[in-house]
């Protein structure tokens, strides 16, 4: 067996570089894949006939591999060492992501990593004793990935390919989203959600096909292009959301998501599962009493609320909010709430000074007054009655607050641009992928750069 001894040594600024662009070949891009991975540790690679390394930028190979399966890991110089199946020692490469690794099948190079198979090429980023395992993969071949991931595959082939317009202008718009971090993705929802090789669906990989180098524009630029699952009825304008206005992206009326999976939901939270939330992200406000709704955008979602605690209030935004009970859990800033769990068993009457008369009073606006202070009812109480002899308790007990929180609502995810269950509904009753674009961002216009 041949072994090979190769360093690449290369001189590069602290700042990362990415480079992407068109080649012979495409539009190459990085995407992290999976978790960052202790630099001690091994990485399986395997591919059919063998592994070429080749220089990231120009493509030029630098040498052949003629093993199937190696072992890579690092070291504390940051660098990548390449061992066969057996540990043998066959060369090392720079950690900087500069040497790119594909298989030896030229025409269709796919590297499986542990269990996973990806299109085109793998490569190695070392950052703080840590490893960035990067697909560099050209952009079609990532869009193979993202929209079996972001979409149901058996959705008509006019919603995948409104989808696969999506998704490619978002690419785009946002291909240094991780430039900072030597990268230009992450395979997470805070990109798009990118699968491995073994998740792609001939349907969607069809539609990538179908509108190959189809963009939407708006104003000469490529558009930003978010997507949620759906609306519920209406969209909403990016302003309300990032605080950002977008022309393209703002509130429409949104028919097709009105009946969508998820577009009416409920759930529940219990006080004390709220009130643990927020002691985990370091607000304490005491035992949770209720929740107001403070402002309601046009398109009928929260933005700001006010939680209400026997230990004072909390303002936050409702993505924030979101964010601290679970997206996936409250699936929309479109909501309202109620509550359930308040008792009284027994009237509560409250004497004032200039009276004799006893009214009855709710407890939510009751306080217990001393010398210094006065502070919020915080506990079921024994109503008591004063009377002239003596102090006599009444049967039973008050609770002033509530169990549960019940959220009723409309739509999953942000709300902004295209609603996807929306576009599977408006393929279904005829309509085309342009026209499914142009209604969820307005006055854009698609271009084929083929």
């Amino acid at each position: 067996m041949k072994k090979f001894i190769l360093l690449i040594i290369s001189f590069i600024l602290l700042i990362p570089y990415i480079s992407f662009g068109a080649t012979q070949n495409g539009t190459y891009l990085n995407v992290k894949i999976g978790n960052n991975i202790n630099i001690s540790e091994n990485i399986s690679l395997s591919a059919d006939n063998g592994f070429y390394l080749y220089d990231k930028n120009s493509k030029r190979e630098i040498t052949y591999i003629e093993n199937n399966h190696l072992i890579a890991k690092g070291n504390q110089n940051g660098i990548i060492e390449i061992y066969d199946q057996s540990y043998n020692y066959i060369t090392e490469i720079s950690g900087d992501g500069s040497v790119i690794l594909g298989s030896g099948n030229t025409r269709d190079s796919i590297v499986q990593v542990d269990q996973n198979k990806y299109r085109d090429y793998i490569t190695f980023l070392v950052r703080n004793n840590e490893i960035l395992l990067l697909n560099h993969i050209e952009l079609d071949n990532y869009l193979y990935g993202v929209l079996p991931r972001e979409i149901p595959a058996s959705s008509p082939i006019e919603a995948l390919k409104a989808q696969a317009i999506a998704s490619r202008s978002y690419t785009m718009a946002n291909i240094n989203k991780h430039i900072n971090e030597g990268y230009n993705l992450c395979d997470k929802v805070h990109c798009q959600v990118y699968g491995a090789y073994d998740n792609e669906n001939p349907a969607t990989n069809q539609a990538v096909d179908e509108t190959k180098g189809t963009y939407a524009y708006y104003d000469g630029k490529i558009i930003d292009a978010t997507f949620h699952s759906t609306s519920g009825g209406y969209t909403e304008d990016s302003s309300n959301v990032w605080g950002n206005s977008v022309p393209y992206l703002v509130a429409v009326e949104d028919e097709f998501s009105a009946n969508t999976p998820n577009s009416n939901w409920t759930v529940e939270i219990t006080a004390r599962e709220l009130k643990d939330k927020l002691l985990s992200s370091g607000v304490d406000i005491g035992d949770i009493i209720e929740i107001q709704l403070l402002d309601i955008t046009e398109a009928n979602r929260v933005q700001k609320l006010k939680i209400k605690g026997t230990k004072g209030e909390h303002i936050l935004s409702s993505s924030n909010f979101r964010n601290l009970v679970g997206a996936s859990f409250l699936k929309s800033t479109w909501f309202n709430v109620s509550t359930t769990g308040a008792s009284s068993n027994t009237k509560v009457y409250a004497l004032s000074g200039d009276s004799t008369v006893p009214r009855e009073m709710n407890l939510d606006d009751a306080y217990i007054l001393n010398d210094a202070n006065k502070s919020t009812v915080s506990r079921d109480i024994v109503s008591r009655a004063i009377g002239k002899d003596r102090t006599s308790s009444l049967d039973g007990k008050s609770s002033s607050k509530p169990t549960t929180f019940v959220f009723n609502g409309k739509g999953y995810g942000h709300g902004v641009g295209m609603s996807q269950y929306g576009a599977i509904e408006m393929a279904k009753q005829g309509y085309n992928y342009e026209d499914i674009i142009k209604h969820y961002y307005k006055d854009v216009e698609l271009i084929n750069e083929n």
